[in-house]
């Protein structure tokens, strides 16, 4: 569908509710949420169709901030929390090299010239949540009413292009210290709990190494600061840092800091520059993402799909 052009970013806007669909800072849960002054990049989503051969129109949604798809969680009751309906959307690692059921989207236009849709998952529909009890904002996928409530229907936003540039975020305060013990000894305290962190290079061809993957553990969230500890462990300072959530997933940049769970990281790293570059489109991504605080957003993008771009205020 021309609403969702392969590999192009948009956002799920409600017409019921006026939110957008969300990817949840845990990297697991989706909510609606406002667009607020400074569009967060955790409202973007990017299209990947899955040709069937004489079939419909069937595409998955990945997040652009942590890299999973949009799914329909596996419980086999109802999930949701009090006051919403069907079972929860979920963010998921794609880890099978066929299309699986929970990840498969099909859309249907609401109203022929408008931009609304209803997301199909099987015979259910992507859905909103408080309508009249504002507070419930967990996304889910449920049956019933799908063809007559506007909970169920969603304006596709294509993402505009823009000359300002995308920083990532700034790096946190330094560690916190304190003193502990008879003699004051003054020890680090990590503000947050340990993930760990898998790392590989991605060689000048596009191709990875699967079997040679060094691990540490990392106590942030912060990407700046991720990115300059695989610094020292790769002996590198001109290196690009991308996420793959999932052995078959999409590799992208990863421009967000961390999610706030513990979950394992596979961080794929390439030289930015290098021949690689052009060896798989994930490699142009990656590559342009380094480059942000010196070239425009919409040129990395137009790299990336042609005609398909992020909007750079999306941070």
């Amino acid at each position: 569908m021309e609403l969702f052009p392969n590999g192009g970013f948009v956002r799920l806007r409600s017409r019921a509710r006026d939110k957008y669909v969300h990817a949840d800072e845990d990297a697991r849960g989706v909510s609606l949420r406002p667009l607020g002054a400074a569009p967060s990049v955790n409202a973007v989503w990017k299209a990947e169709h899955w040709p069937v051969e004489g079939g419909d129109a069937f595409f998955l949604l990945q997040g652009a901030a942590y890299g999973r798809y949009l799914a329909v969680s596996q419980s086999y009751r109802p999930d949701a929390p009090p006051g919403h309906r069907g079972v929860r959307a979920v963010q998921r690692d794609y880890n099978s090299p066929h299309l699986e059921a929970p990840f498969v989207w099909m859309p249907h236009r609401v109203e022929p010239g408008q931009n609304y849709v209803r997301l199909h998952n099987d015979h259910r529909c992507l859905r909103a949540n408080g309508r009249h009890r504002y507070w419930n904002n967990v996304v889910t996928v449920d049956a019933r009413n799908g063809s007559r409530t506007t909970m169920m229907q969603w304006r596709v936003e294509a993402i505009p292009l823009s000359p300002e540039p995308l920083p990532l975020p700034p790096p946190p305060q330094p560690p916190i210290h304190v003193s502990r013990g008879l003699f004051k000894r003054w020890a680090k305290v990590y503000p947050y709990p340990g993930r760990m962190i898998r790392h590989v290079r991605m060689s000048d061809d596009g191709s990875i190494i699967h079997d040679n993957w060094p691990e540490f553990s990392f106590y942030d969230y912060s990407v700046s600061n991720l990115r300059t500890e695989v610094a020292a462990r790769q002996d590198d300072e001109n290196i690009t840092l991308c996420v793959r959530a999932g052995i078959y997933g999409l590799v992208i940049p990863l421009i967000t800091d961390l999610p706030n769970n513990v979950d394992t990281m596979d961080i794929i790293v390439i030289t930015t520059g290098s021949p690689g570059e052009n060896s798989a489109t994930f490699a142009v991504v990656c590559a342009a993402l380094y480059v942000l605080l010196t070239i425009s957003a919409c040129a990395m993008f137009n790299v990336l799909s042609g005609n398909a771009s992020v909007d750079c205020n999306a941070t």
